[in-house]
């Protein structure tokens, strides 16, 4: 214990590890192959910190020095069981949770607005998925998934062993997470949050509660959306005794890099550390005073959570349909007075706030909106379309290596789709993988692709893969 304690006073962060060992001026004969050297400027000085793991860096799957000090301090901040740092975003977080708390053909219930990491995660473990939908909003997008949904499909399916669900949401849409927690453990079923969105919650008294704290089995957080964090850092959080950590770090150990970035261990680390100290209560008094301006808009509509369980007040979703706007018009109207938004659908945009936000930041965005709003009139509300209900010809690891071509999206009605279709961001699927394309779900792909939305596969392609066979060829079995 006592030099334990003497390791952890000499490393310090690991910041200040990877500072000193460099300004050390040791020989480096070992990854990475820039050697730290200035004259590389197209690395703009992050090459002076950039280590493999060695020495007292650690080891990142099998940690007793700095990395271990790192996730001990996650784990006293974000108050959890334990903590694992991710270099590969909260889609490698995703990845690894369900692999860690499903086994190969598995039942699982998952929340249809789920990323597009979850899909990926249930072909690769050849999984079978039963899908819930929440209520479709008015604005265009998923509301909260009720605990009566998730009761009743469990009552339904008694073979399903872990549900998956998405709160908050891209739009910030909160589900009652205690409630649905509280169902899973009556019903012995294991609950993963991706929590992607939500970092921050929980971390000052402004905030909603997170997963974390609300009884999930696994929680993954990406650091790099809403705290102050590298752009690909996450954190995986074990948050009760029914998860099997040896098997998440044997998961861990199969989907991460053995080769992780320490500048992105160190940006995670210094986010903890800056957090634990400094808090986030400058951003929360801010949003709060901005949610408060912009709920005067005159046409646009900032969403305040009508409809749902509750919602992240950081999070400015800006309602459209009452105007003549696109979600891509107005953020260009945005942009054209310096202000860039998050993501666009077709009658809503999202600015997303995080923890380098202050009150001029937030401010600013607040003047922007209404200057855009007071050159607005009113017209008849315009309702955005729904996504549609697909019926499955296969789980996707069945329609997986199938023969298939690629086709125009408008040609698709009635085929059997061979990749995931996405409308990017928020990631979530319009047709996943074995589900047969119908008139509707042609349609609202082209509607959203009209309004300026990326659609489209999962491969580098402006059309899309359906397999050879069509639904009238198939055996009934399938269907």
């Amino acid at each position: 214990m006592k030099k334990r304690e003497e390791d952890r006073d000499r490393n310090g962060s690991v910041e200040q590890t990877l500072r000193r060992h460099s300004e050390e001026g040791y020989l480096p004969f070992h990854m990475p192959g820039h050697k730290r050297d200035p004259r590389f400027t197209h690395l703009m000085g992050l090459q002076t910190v950039d280590f493999t793991d060695m020495g007292e860096f650690d080891d990142p799957y099998c940690p007793s020095g700095i990395l271990k000090d790192a996730e001990e301090r996650a784990q006293a901040l974000f108050k959890v069981k334990c903590s694992r740092l991710l270099v590969g975003g909260s889609t490698m977080g995703n990845l690894v949770a369900i692999r860690t708390l499903a086994r190969e053909g598995d039942a699982v219930l998952v929340a249809r607005n789920n990323h597009k990491s979850v899909y990926n995660a249930l072909e690769i473990n050849r999984l079978r998925p039963t899908y819930v939908y929440p209520e479709f909003l008015r604005q265009g997008f998923y509301g909260s998934l009720s605990p009566k949904q998730v009761e009743e499909a469990l009552d339904r399916d008694k073979s399903i062993r872990l549900v998956v669900l998405v709160s908050p949401t891209y739009e910030g849409v909160i589900s009652d997470i205690a409630s649905i927690a509280e169902v899973c453990r009556k019903k012995d079923v294991l609950l993963l949050v991706d929590e992607a969105h939500g970092s921050h919650l929980g971390l000052d008294p402004r905030f909603p509660q997170s997963a974390r704290a609300l009884g999930a089995d696994i929680v993954v957080n990406s650091l790099h959306k809403t705290l102050a964090s590298l752009t690909q850092t996450a954190i995986m959080h074990v948050c009760s005794d029914r998860v099997d950590v040896g098997r998440l770090d044997e998961s861990l150990a199969m989907f991460q890099t053995t080769s992780p970035s320490y500048i992105l261990f160190s940006s995670i680390d210094g986010c903890i550390r800056q957090t634990s100290s400094e808090g986030l209560s400058e951003w929360a008094q801010a949003a709060l005073e901005a949610r408060r301006r912009l709920a005067n808009l005159k046409h646009i509509r900032l969403f305040d959570g009508e409809g749902v369980f509750a919602t992240d007040p950081t999070r400015f979703v800006f309602d459209l349909t009452s105007t003549d706007l696109s979600g891509e018009a107005f953020a260009d109207m945005m942009k054209s007075k310096r202000v860039e938004l998050e993501m666009t659908s077709a009658k809503y945009a999202i600015a997303l706030s995080a923890a380098g936000d202050d009150r001029h930041s937030l401010t600013r965005l607040a003047e922007v909106a209404e200057e855009i709003d007071g050159g607005l009139k009113d017209r008849q509300a315009m309702v955005p379309p729904r996504p549609p209900v697909p019926q499955r010809a296969y789980f996707a690891y069945e329609a997986d290596g199938m023969d298939g071509e690629e086709i125009p999206l408008a040609e698709a009605e009635g085929r059997v789709c061979a990749e995931n279709v996405w409308a990017y961001p928020p990631g979530c699927p319009i047709v996943a993988k074995g589900e047969i394309f119908s008139k509707e779900a042609v349609d609202y792909a082209l509607t959203l692709k009209a309004a300026g939305c990326h659609v489209g596969g999962t491969r580098r392609s402006e059309n899309i893969r359906v397999l050879s066979q069509t639904p009238n060829t198939l055996d009934k079995g399938d269907m």
